[in-house]
C-alpha cells in the first residue's frame, strides 16, 4: 500500500507540473506577441491567453464579486472581496459590447467606483468624467454564473445578452511572473516523472 501511495503522490506532482509547464510555456509564447491595445481592440481582437494594455476612460457598474471566506463547521466567516468585476464597453462600430474588468488591487477598486459614478453622470447631464485607469492584464474566457451575470446586468441596462462578449480582462496578471512559475513548474515535473520512474524500477528490480 506503500508504494501505491507514493507513486500516486508522484504522478499527481508530475501531472500538476505537467499542466503548469504547458500553461507557462504558452504565456511565454504570447508574450513575444505584441498585447492588444485596449483603446482601439474590438470583440474580434479577444482571444483565450491574450495580454492587453491600455488606459480606460470610461467604467460601467461593478456587476459581481469574487469572495473568499473561513469555514467553521460549515459556517462561513471572515469573508473578503479578493476581486471586483466591472463592466467595461468596447467598441462596436456605433454600438456597445461588454467585457468583464476584474480588478484586484485594492487602490484600482477605488479608482474604478469614483469611474463607475463620473459614467453615470456622464450619460445623467453630460459632465465629463476626468478620471482614468490603465489595465494590463490576460483575457481569460468568461463563463458559468460570471458570464450570466453580465448578461442580466446588460438586459437590465437595456442591451440583450448578445450584447456580451465571453471574456474578462484580469487586471494584474500581465505575465510578469511566468519566469518564477517556469522553474516551478520544472521542479514539480522533474520530481514527479522521476519519482513515478525511481518507484516503478524499484518495484520491478525487487519483483525479480
Amino acid at each position: 500500500m506503500r508504494f501505491v501511495r507514493l507513486l500516486v503522490m508522484f504522478v499527481v506532482i508530475a501531472f500538476l507540473g505537467i499542466a503548469l509547464l504547458v500553461g507557462t510555456l504558452k504565456d511565454k509564447a504570447e508574450l513575444s506577441k505584441p498585447r492588444g491595445d485596449l483603446e482601439t481592440m474590438t470583440e474580434d481582437d479577444f482571444y483565450q491567453g491574450r495580454f492587453v494594455e491600455g488606459t480606460i476612460y470610461e467604467l460601467w457598474d461593478n456587476f459581481a464579486d469574487m469572495e473568499e471566506y473561513d469555514s467553521t463547521f460549515g459556517i462561513k466567516h471572515n469573508t473578503r472581496v479578493t476581486a471586483q468585476y466591472y463592466a467595461l464597453p468596447i467598441p462596436v462600430l456605433d454600438e456597445y459590447k461588454f467585457v468583464a474588468l476584474a480588478i484586484s488591487d485594492s487602490s484600482k477598486q477605488t479608482i474604478a467606483k469614483k469611474m463607475v459614478k463620473e459614467t453615470d453622470a456622464f450619460y445623467e447631464d453630460g459632465t465629463m468624467p476626468t478620471t482614468e485607469l490603465h489595465v494590463r492584464g490576460k483575457v481569460t474566457k468568461l463563463s458559468g454564473d460570471g458570464l450570466d451575470y453580465l448578461r442580466e446586468y446588460a438586459e437590465y441596462m437595456d442591451f440583450d445578452a448578445g450584447d456580451v462578449a465571453a471574456f474578462t480582462i484580469n487586471d494584474g496578471n500581465d505575465g510578469s511572473s511566468s519566469g518564477g512559475t517556469l522553474i516551478i513548474a520544472i521542479v514539480l515535473s522533474v520530481i514527479g516523472l522521476g519519482g513515478t520512474v525511481f518507484m516503478i524500477v524499484r518495484r520491478v528490480i525487487r519483483g525479480k
